[in-house]
């Protein structure tokens, strides 16, 4: 049965000189004092605001529950109004009973109109609606309340009792459609109600006053009910006021995950910058050195040069750890997935690590399937995955005492890892993993029997660039070790199709010697006369024409006297400009002459741009061979164009 909708009027709401750039990235940050306090102001001001919200939110659901029974079914308090109409005509009543069905009608439309249009989600300000339709409840009531003295001056009939029983469902659907509101529902029931118990009371005959009991009975039960109901409804308001609280940290504290990453990505780009700056210069010298050491046949200048370099292989070693995490954790790294022999790899990986090996006098075996079988090929990147596999054979040799270290590879099979996945593993006899550590050895900077950070047993990034470069190409990593006993892990790799050219993986370059560079001509950009010089020193010795620039200015004057170069070689960070704006000045000039983008910086989107670019970039610190390797791997076409 239908019923009268009110809500009542909810009250008013209340209205220095710069710093170096890793220094930079560093005072950025906040202090953890600073962000705790933060943080409980933050909390101590959403909870006050919640608090001020809860009125508000409870009217919004006040209106809700209004439009779903106002707006919803207007028809059928037509015919209940229309049905009480009539029953007052069978009581000679027809003249008062058409202009209070008249009334009643009116009233209804105009409170229908009340809420119709109206969103309350939406509605800046849900007090004045409600405001409305507590007018017209009461409206509603005084008009019913007039019929009953007019009804109850007749002798009682039956048109009484069927009168009373749909006035009593009209109260009782009243109390369920004003949302928990007690107020307004008790002066709708004292009056309407009211009226019709004292009129049985006083004019029903004998069974009035039992009549009128029980329905001030009906009228207490549900003001109880009414009174659990706003319980409830106050309740669920704050739960849901709690969600969208914890929703609002979640996505606040969710931010402030992504700033802190993109924070530690920008601070390892300004550091990585800054620090290797000298080791670039110190890295180009050695190479010379040594070239110079094979020129003049000399042995102490070999073995200097060979010292530096190691000394200068092992701070690299750690940057470029720093370097590799970074890009993983900025998503700069996107994997080639190409058909590669397995098998090539590996033999390519036991190649650079023998020398190691037999300096320690371990076994460095390779363990494929038996001759005749099909080769074991990947489809994977075979850069990531040499530099997984180069990571995990420098670990097992690192802590490996006596025994062996094995490089396997296995088609796939049944209960040996994911379905339809090739097994490549990595066994030492080294003194295993305790159960305990196996679980951390996966995290940055974690190292287990190194409390005295001995730098020559790395920085504890190894396994935590394995584990993000292994999920980088869907390979999913598995540990097994037991102390005393060795360690193994298994990369599950996807199988290529038989038939598939495999790329040679080998990863092997020319050696460096003096001249090999023969004719190049070469064109240096960079700002830095120590750098300048070390370039010049060292591509002289490799036999190229070089000619030094300091910046995009000198580089085109460079041009107009007549020097045409075959390649160029661009400091990324130089006074005022950028390598790639350098480069894109001078190729407008030159045409599409290779480029080698030099840059101790890490920052994924400066990566990004040079790469798309078709720029070849190569991080500072540089290592000589590395260099002159890059420049042969680029030169050989454009020297023949000379």
């Amino acid at each position: 049965m239908s019923a009268d909708s009110a809500l009542p009027v909810p009250a008013a709401l209340p209205a220095r000189p710069a710093p170096p750039a890793a220094a930079a990235a560093m005072a950025a940050t906040t202090s953890p004092l600073a962000t705790d306090a933060g943080t409980a102001a933050a909390d101590l001001l959403a909870s006050a605001h919640a608090a001020h919200q809860l009125p508000e939110r409870i009217a919004r659901e006040h209106l809700r529950l209004a439009q779903r029974q106002v707006g919803r079914i207007p028809l059928p308090y037509v015919l209940i109004d229309g049905f009480l109409c009539w029953l007052v005509i069978r009581l000679d009543l027809t003249g008062p009973a058409l202009v209070w069905v008249a009334a009643l009608l009116t009233l209804q439309v105009w409170r229908w109109r009340a809420v119709h249009g109206v969103f309350a989600d939406t509605v800046a300000d849900p007090a004045p609606v409600l405001r409305r339709l507590s007018q017209c409840l009461l409206g509603l009531g005084l008009l019913r309340v007039a019929m009953v003295p007019l009804l109850f001056a007749q002798p009682v009939q039956p048109e009484h009792y069927m009168f009373t029983l749909v006035y009593l469902g009209m109260i009782a659907g009243t109390s369920a459609s004003v949302g928990g509101q007690i107020r307004p529902f008790m002066a709708y029931g004292a009056m309407v109600g009211g009226s019709l118990a004292l009129a049985w009371a006083l004019m029903g005959g004998p069974g009035g006053p039992w009549l009128g009991l029980l329905i001030v009975c009906l009228l207490v039960v549900l003001t109880l009910h009414l009174r659990d109901q706003a319980v409830g409804l106050r309740q669920f308001v704050k739960l849901a006021l709690d969600n969208e609280r914890l929703a609002e940290s979640l996505r606040a504290a969710r931010d402030a995950s992504e700033a802190a990453s993109q924070s530690k990505t920008r601070f390892f780009a300004a550091a990585s910058h800054d620090l290797r700056q000298p080791l670039h210069a110190l890295s180009i010298n050695a190479t010379t050195l040594e070239l110079l050491g094979t020129r003049q046949s000399n042995p102490m200048i070999k073995d200097l040069s060979h010292s530096i370099n190691r000394a200068l292989a092992q701070s690299n070693g750690l940057l470029d750890s720093l370097l590799e995490i970074s890009n993983l954790d900025a998503n700069a790294v996107k994997p080639q997935l190409q058909t590669v022999d397995i098998g090539a790899l590996l033999a390519a990986v036991r190649e650079e690590f023998a020398p190691l090996a037999a300096q320690k006098g371990l076994a460095l075996r390779i363990d494929l399937p038996a001759a005749g079988s099909a080769p074991v090929l990947a489809l994977t990147d075979p850069t990531l995955l040499r530099r997984i596999l180069i990571n995990l054979v420098g670990n097992a040799l690192k802590f490996t005492v006596q025994g062996n270290v094995t490089l396997s590879a296995r088609h796939p099979a049944p209960g040996s890892g994911p379905a339809g996945r090739l097994g490549v593993a990595v066994h030492d006899t080294g003194p295993g993993i305790a159960p305990a550590e196996q679980a951390h050895v996966f995290e940055e900077f974690y190292q287990i029997n190194n409390t005295a950070r001995d730098r020559s047993l790395g920085l504890g990034l190894g396994l935590a660039i394995v584990q993000r470069t292994a999920a980088l190409l869907n390979a999913p990593l598995q540990l097994h070790s037991t102390l005393g006993q060795g360690t193994t892990l298994t990369l599950a790799l996807q199988p290529a199709a038989l038939g598939e050219p495999a790329i040679d993986s080998d990863g092997g370059g020319a050696a460096v010697e003096p001249g090999m560079l023969s004719g190049l001509r070469v064109l240096v950009v960079d700002d830095e006369l120590e750098i300048q010089h070390s370039l010049r020193g060292l591509l002289q010795q490799l036999g190229c024409e070089v000619h030094i620039a300091g910046g995009s200015a000198q580089a085109l004057a460079r041009l107009d006297a007549g020097f045409a170069p075959q390649l160029l070689l661009v400091d990324h960070r130089l006074r005022g400009e950028q390598g790639t704006e350098v480069i894109t000045a001078l190729q407008s000039r030159l045409g599409p002459v290779p480029a080698v983008l030099v840059t101790g910086d890490t920052e994924p989107a400066l990566m990004q741009r040079a790469r798309a670019a078709g720029h070849r970039i190569i991080h500072k610190p540089v290592h000589g061979q590395l260099l002159a390797r890059v420049l042969l791997e680029l030169a050989p076409a454009q020297r023949g164009s000379a």
